[in-house]
């Protein structure tokens, strides 16, 4: 965010050295009052599509976590269906599960935690719906294993969700594209300026720091476990306190 500050208040110094070289003030010929109107359009648009997005991902990523959440805490009370082996292992197995999904929501910044934290949550799935498995296999005709098959399935698919929607961000060229045409209405608003003989600096330097703010809380949006906007956990902590405050794992 300050990176793109200096860029925009340098920018717009360098146009108004430019527009302070030409001769006269401006009269009206000069079409750069074009280039300099359609710049600061292109940065509106540009600024709202980017920030329409980036909270379109942001909802999305809070709205998945909260579904996984639900869905592991309906599995956790599901598997006493289950006979008291495959409940016990199953118990067992989500304590461990639910540390790896919250593990992989907070490392958006360390890929290879992140990685990690995604692999071992695919052995503990594996390993729970394998129990699964047996103990359909066990009681054909019971109405009860399926209810609790449902909802780790649930459980799973909404771990895929959850990568989805967790490593899904705004494009790079939208980025790219954003910041240079500031950088381009940077140097016109400058121009422009220049070509009054008006310095203005204070109003240069609110105009980057109101395009570096917007620009910082779009990319804070984007990537919510990096910056100080962050996606919610306590739902998924809340399970995760009701999962080892329970009897089963107690003794």
């Amino acid at each position: 965010m300050l990176a793109s500050f200096i860029a925009i208040f340098a920018l717009s110094e360098a146009g108004f050295q430019l527009g302070s070289r030409r001769e006269g003030a401006a009269d009206g010929k000069d079409p750069s009052w074009l280039i300099e109107g359609t710049a600061f359009t292109l940065l509106a648009l540009l600024l709202g599509f980017s920030f329409s997005m980036a909270l379109g991902r942001y909802d999305a990523r809070r709205g998945t976590f909260l579904r996984e959440a639900n869905a592991i805490a309906t599995t956790f009370l599901r598997a006493q269906l289950l006979d008291a082996k495959s409940a016990a292992t199953i118990r067992a197995d989500l304590r461990a599960y639910i540390e790896e999904r919250l593990d992989f929501a907070r490392a958006d910044a360390a890929p290879q935690q992140r990685a990690t934290a995604d692999r071992d949550s695919e052995v503990l799935q594996r390993k729970m719906w394998a129990v699964a498995v047996r103990a359909g296999r066990l009681d054909p005709r019971s109405t009860m294993v399926p209810l609790f098959i449902t909802t780790l399935n649930d459980t799973i698919n909404l771990s895929i969700e959850e990568r989805a929607v967790l490593t899904n961000h705004i494009p790079d060229v939208v980025i790219i594209w954003l910041l240079l045409v500031a950088l381009i209405a940077a140097v016109m608003m400058g121009y422009g300026f220049g070509k009054e003989g008006r310095h203005a600096p204070i109003f240069k330097a609110v105009f980057a720091a109101m395009v570096a703010l917007i620009f910082g809380l779009i990319l804070d949006l984007d990537r919510p476990q990096r910056g100080l906007i962050r996606v919610n956990l306590a739902s998924m902590q809340r399970v995760q306190q009701i999962i080892d405050a329970s009897p089963e794992q107690s003794r």
